[in-house]
């Protein structure tokens, strides 16, 4: 499961600070930013943009507005166009890494968030940002040192913490990043994101107790967090709590519809539970709909086929997944498996041979019952 870094949606209205303007169109609009009416405070910055033209701090307010309308593209182009004046503007830069950050071009971003620090040397948010974007990108010695930097100008700055935490995971530093997930909670009793990411690194320290209290804890804190719902329903799969994952995999569909691994869980839950191969099927369908590039979903519904009979369909799911993934050990010995079914013995044999190869032991038994003369 992925960790993803913290991102603090803060609406940095102070910023206006940067001129003043008598405009009172300008004016309603920032009061409608102010107070989260997005839309309409979008279309009076169109009107002030209208009259003013090359209005720096209009084109800031369109764009966060466009921001948190979740329009990344369209506030990319608003912040860059505050910036095509001669007034330097370190919070436009920011909120644009973070507009690249929405749509995970982390790259732009560090630079963006790196341009916003060299402007304001102070700029806490940046540092924690920037460290995050450079986790993203594997570069994890450059975000702990940023991230150093961010937690040594405010040590009381949670979110630092949390992105610290995840930088010494990513190196393997488990210990330590216990220590600053435990501090950033500390912190923010509150911080729902660092709950779930002290859960995962729980479960790679075998303290699934510790990681299901923590989820649980994720979950009070926010209702609608969907990946910390399907993390709780892997550790109830895992004690054959079959119904309570299938129930934390329904409520994260519920949540986000269009992700595609509780569909993928809750499959295989439902095959594992009560043989609901036809289930299944449905789950792994839709997985397969939302994401095709995912040779998982492929290889789990080909074993519902196969478990109702469906040997010849069975195959052609493993070839699909072994497609996407050459190297998927289990594909193989499943296709053997479908193979024998279909009297096919010679290609069933190399499929669980290459399985063996690939580190499958489940298919030496296969091995030895068909392929040994």
């Amino acid at each position: 499961m992925k960790r993803f870094f913290f991102i603090l949606n803060i609406l940095v209205l102070s910023t206006f600070g940067y001129g003043q303007t008598d405009n009172k169109k300008f004016e309603d609009a920032k009061s409608l930013l102010d107070a989260g009416k997005f839309k309409k405070s979008v279309k009076k910055f169109n009107k002030v943009i209208e009259k003013e033209g090359g209005a720096t701090l209009a084109y800031y307010g369109r764009g966060l507005g466009k921001f948190y309308l979740m329009d990344y593209e369209a506030a990319i182009k608003d912040f860059s166009s505050a910036m095509n004046s001669s007034v330097k503007f370190p919070q436009a830069l920011y909120h644009r890494g973070l507009s690249y950050v929405r749509l995970k071009k982390y790259e732009n971003a560090v630079i963006d968030f790196t341009d916003a620090i060299n402007l304001k040397s102070d700029y806490i948010l940046a540092y924690n940002h920037l460290g995050g974007a450079l986790t993203e990108l594997n570069k994890n010695e450059q975000a702990l040192e940023i991230l150093n930097k961010a937690t040594e100008l405010n040590p009381k700055n949670a979110l630092g913490f949390g992105n610290r935490g995840v930088a010494k995971f990513n190196l393997g530093d488990y210990n330590g990043a216990m220590e600053d997930y435990d501090h950033a909670i500390e912190i923010n009793p509150k911080f729902a994101l660092c709950y779930f990411n002290r859960g995962y690194l729980k479960e790679n320290m075998n303290d699934s107790t510790g990681a299901m209290q923590d989820y649980n804890r994720a979950i009070e804190i926010d209702a609608d967090y969907a990946s910390a719902y399907v993390n709780r329903g892997k550790l109830k799969s895992s004690r054959n709590d079959y119904k309570g994952a299938i129930k934390d995999y329904s409520k994260a569909i519920k949540i986000h519809p269009d992700y595609d691994i509780p569909y993928i869980n809750r499959g295989t839950a439902k095959a594992r539970s009560k043989n609901d191969y036809k289930g299944s099927i449905k789950d792994f369908n839709r997985a397969i709909q939302i994401n095709p590039t995912r040779a998982l979903p492929y290889n789990n519904r080909g074993l519902s086929k196969y478990n109702l009979g469906m040997y010849k369909e069975s195959v052609s799911d493993f070839d699909k997944a072994l497609d996407l993934d050459p190297n998927y050990a289990f594909s193989y010995r499943n296709r053997g498996k479908a193979k024998i079914k279909l009297n096919q013995k010679l290609g069933a044999c190399i499929d669980l041979k290459k399985a063996l190869e690939l580190g499958d032991s489940g298919a030496t038994e296969y091995i030895e019952e068909h392929c040994v003369e």
